[in-house]
């Protein structure tokens, strides 16, 4: 029966996969508007998942989790001042709506959310897909090279309490998968220049912190999984956290350099 269940789990898994690689490889390629339309979408559904740790009743999260949506949607369609404001207005009142002990770290994560999927639109329609293709490899290079890493070198655990498989050659091996990549990519495209094999560590750090910082919020809210949205992955968080964590650092680099540039001028 458990062999069973756990195949039936595994061919769940393996199916989603390949229709996230499908529609992720999409609609990161036709970009523009529908592009936005997506990640609006999807920025609801992220939201949505966080305020699900706070057992919320269903209607005020869909609300609350909508409007985090129109903001997102009113930074990357109208005005990025306009949506500060809001968002602003945004954290206070879930400060009011949930009144827990954990509302600075979900809101934190809020945050990053906020600013990641900024990014990453602003990175896709601005500055290139090889670039963007170039980033979320990164992560998933992270992600694969920790994985085998961790399992076939083993080692002292990096964070046993918030994530008992996770260990400190894994987190090496994630850092050398990310500079393999950035490698290949070096080779195969002209728009990716070799100082960012030395930047991907930069990338595969903040995509490791997002997955811990995911894993914990899930620990405080003694959740296994974000939700049950994508079979056999769990929620749209647990497939997010990498790349939320390195588009905020995409978004670092980007505001330092913007800074330093008019501080020169």
């Amino acid at each position: 029966m458990n062999a069973k269940l756990k195949n039936s789990d595994l061919f769940a898994r393996v199916i989603s996969s390949i229709v996230m690689i499908f529609l992720g490889a999409f609609f990161l390629g036709i970009g523009g508007t529908i592009f936005k339309i997506i990640l609006i979408l999807i920025s609801a559904i992220l939201a949505w998942e966080i305020l699900s740790f706070n057992n919320l009743h269903k209607h005020l999260r869909i609300l609350t989790a909508l409007f985090f949506a129109f903001i997102f949607a009113t930074n990357i369609l109208f005005s990025q001042v306009l949506s500060l404001i809001l968002f602003i207005v945004f954290l206070i009142f879930y400060k009011i709506i949930i009144k827990h002990n954990d509302y600075t770290q979900r809101a934190i994560y809020l945050i990053l959310i906020f600013f990641s999927l900024i990014t990453l639109t602003d990175f896709r329609l601005e500055v290139g897909l090889v670039q963007t293709l170039w980033v979320i490899c990164c992560v998933i290079a992270s992600d694969v090279g920790g994985y085998f890493v961790g399992r076939i070198v083993g080692g002292p655990k990096l964070w046993p309490i918030i994530s008992p498989k996770k260990t400190w050659s894994g987190i090496i091996g994630g850092w050398l998968f990310t500079m393999i990549i950035t490698y290949i990519f070096v080779i195969l495209f002209k728009e990716i220049e070799f100082y960012l094999l030395f930047f991907s560590i930069f990338i595969s750090i903040f995509s490791q912190f997002g997955d811990l910082y995911e894993s914990f919020l899930k620990r405080n809210a003694g959740r296994k999984d974000s939700s049950n949205l994508i079979p056999g992955h769990g929620g749209f968080l647990d497939r997010f956290d990498g790349m939320i964590g390195a588009f905020f650092a995409v978004f670092i680099v980007n505001f330092i350099n913007i800074n330093i540039n008019n501080w020169i001028l």
